[in-house]
């Protein structure tokens, strides 16, 4: 008697073994299938690497969020089918690394302490928080008859903390342009 209990409760914990394997994880895919023809790049480059300027420790020490080095950047649709009427283009970025404060992270090696990078959705623009993960910011428009459209975004470091380091800054943050 004692061997059959024990026998079923093994194959009751065995039959359980794969129902705990099956737990309901969902990958969703969204897409769209159109007749447009654009493509994308960033600065003319499809792998694009956007150089910003130097600036020196003091312009970031002091405060945290105290920016310094805005640097413009450009997407582009080129190569798009030219319609009669215009169309819009929703820009989403993806953070690769964010920090706590929804910027992006100094990657380097041997970076700048407590330095950060920070998109904007235009030149003197609105920040783009990475708190929540992906955000859409901005759009492209393409004018009708057009087959060229750009938007303009760009990037600042940002101080993390009152006092930062020296040394390199690097960050990265993945796109898609997308038809609405």
């Amino acid at each position: 008697m004692k061997q059959c209990v024990t026998l079923t409760a093994l194959a009751v914990a065995l039959l359980a073994l794969p129902l705990s394997a099956m737990a309901v994880n969902t990958i969703t895919f969204d897409g769209e299938v159109t007749a447009q023809t654009c493509t994308v790049n960033v600065e003319g480059s499809t792998d694009p690497v956007i150089l910003l300027s130097s600036i020196p420790q003091t312009d970031l020490d002091g405060a945290v969020g105290k920016v310094g080095g805005e640097t413009s950047f450009n997407i582009n649709l080129v190569g798009c089918a030219s319609g009669a009427t215009a169309e819009t283009y929703t820009t989403r970025f993806s953070p690769i690394s964010p920090t706590t404060s929804g910027n992006l992270s100094n990657t380097a090696a041997s970076g700048a302490a407590d330095v950060a990078l920070q998109l904007l959705d235009g030149p003197s623009g609105g920040v783009v928080d990475f708190s929540n993960g992906a955000v859409n910011a901005g759009a492209i428009e393409l004018a009708a008859g057009d087959t060229t459209a750009s938007g303009t975004y760009a990037v600042q470091y940002v101080a993390e903390a009152a006092t930062v380091g020296v040394g390199p800054v690097t960050g990265a943050v993945m796109y898609t342009v997308r038809y609405e």
